[in-house]
């Protein structure tokens, strides 16, 4: 079956995660994205390997997890930028593609002669977009910025953590990877827009816009009431009570909250029923937005049973409820692997390995074999030849160092 973006050309001209993220996104659904990487270092996740995380005895440790995880599916050429012969071949290759994505500093590709306004005179019908850190405007346009810049700035590093905790950014990288989602969210809405135009579009998107757009709510409240809200805790910082994570006997379950209509059944699973009327923890809104009661009675319940042993009877009633899991568990997950959200990998060094996949299937299309990320530069003849150069100006553009 044939994928939605199949056809679709991409030129990508990126580092790390936000513009290679947006990448994969569109290859995962067909895009042919070709990668182009400096001709000496390739890109900088090439060289983090699983060694420097878990050090020289670790299984595996020359493989970068770090670049698998971003370069599923790509193709390679290798590109000195700052010779003219290999910034030629970009604009060859922009003048037959569709979309150009970058998520270098604003202004350096222009410095190169490859932005927006030269690009789109080769081409008048190409998307030119720019993944960046703080935006198009501002006095913060060429800042530098990482992931973790992004959830200090935008308030979300200031609501994690417990109240008495200094402030705590996500376990992950969310800033750059929700900024890469809304990247590729932008070009597909551009292609559309093209379509119908028939004209360029230009897209920009910033980690920092990114992780604003996710507070909405939060950073609403604060904007109609005046108020600052409390830290988030085990749960949200506007949901406090039956919500977030308890200790059970083996580990921890998590809870999102009991309705009116699932608090008679709640009661009488957790041994409780005295309290289903009593207003200090009946009340709904007290239960979820103010019950620090009903934690601390949850709290000295929930380590007398193992955590299958709840969600067993939790989920018979239809109680939002999960086990939190680890990696290792979390790969074992049949829900997981039968929706494509990990694929198998078939890599030369560490064999058959489950690695993350895709969240997106259209028509029931689900991929369970994921492709491998491109060698350096693997692809580099391929796709001069499909650009109509000769074996001699191949041969020419590798002894000049362009390539």
């Amino acid at each position: 079956m044939a994928k939605p973006l199949e056809g679709i050309k991409v030129i990508e001209i990126g580092q790390e995660i936000q513009g290679p993220f947006a990448g994969l996104f569109l290859a995962d659904q067909g895009a042919d994205v070709v990668k182009i990487e400096n001709k000496e270092t390739g890109d900088l996740s090439r060289w983090m390997a699983a060694a420097l995380i878990g050090g020289p005895n670790v299984k595996n440790a020359p493989v970068s997890h770090y670049f698998i995880a971003m370069n599923r599916g790509k193709r390679s050429i290798t590109a000195d930028l700052k010779k003219p012969e290999a910034i030629e071949i970009v604009r060859r290759m922009v003048k037959t593609y569709d979309v150009l994505l970058t998520n270098y500093r604003p202004g350096v590709l222009d410095r190169l002669g490859l932005g927006y306004e030269e690009v789109r005179k080769l081409n008048p019908r190409i998307v030119y977009a720019q993944g960046s850190s703080w935006g198009p405007r501002g006095p913060w346009v060429m800042r530098p910025s990482r992931d973790t810049l992004a959830q200090a700035a935008s308030g979300i590093m200031a609501k994690t953590g417990m109240p008495n905790d200094p402030p705590l950014a996500a376990g992950i990288f969310v800033a750059d990877h929700t900024g890469a989602l809304s990247l590729a969210g932008g070009i597909l809405a551009a292609l559309v827009a093209r379509e119908r135009t028939g004209q360029s579009q230009k897209v920009d998107v910033s980690i920092y816009g990114t992780m604003i757009a996710m507070q909405g709510m939060e950073i609403n409240y604060t904007s109609i009431t005046g108020e600052e809200p409390e830290r988030a805790g085990r749960g949200h910082q506007f949901l406090h009570g039956v919500w977030g994570a308890f200790p059970t006997r083996d580990g921890h379950i998590c809870i999102a909250g009991v309705d009116d209509k699932r608090w008679p059944a709640f009661c009488r699973i957790m041994g409780i029923e005295h309290l289903e009327k009593d207003p200090e923890y009946g009340d709904n809104v007290t239960r979820n937005f103010h019950g620090d009661k009903i934690q601390a009675v949850l709290d000295s319940i929930f380590p007398k049973r193992t955590s299958a042993e709840w969600l067993k009877e939790l989920n018979d009633a239809d109680i939002l409820a999960t086990e939190v899991v680890d990696y290792r568990t979390m790969l074992q997950s049949e829900q997981a692997r039968l929706n494509g959200y990990l694929q198998q990998l078939d890599h030369p060094v560490a064999g058959k390995v489950l690695v993350a996949g895709t969240p997106v299937s259209i028509n029931g299309q689900v991929e369970t074999e994921a492709r491998m990320p491109p060698e350096h530069g693997q692809h580099t003849e391929e796709i001069l030849l499909e650009l109509g150069y000769s074996w001699e100006e191949i041969g020419a553009l590798r002894e000049s160092g362009a390539v």
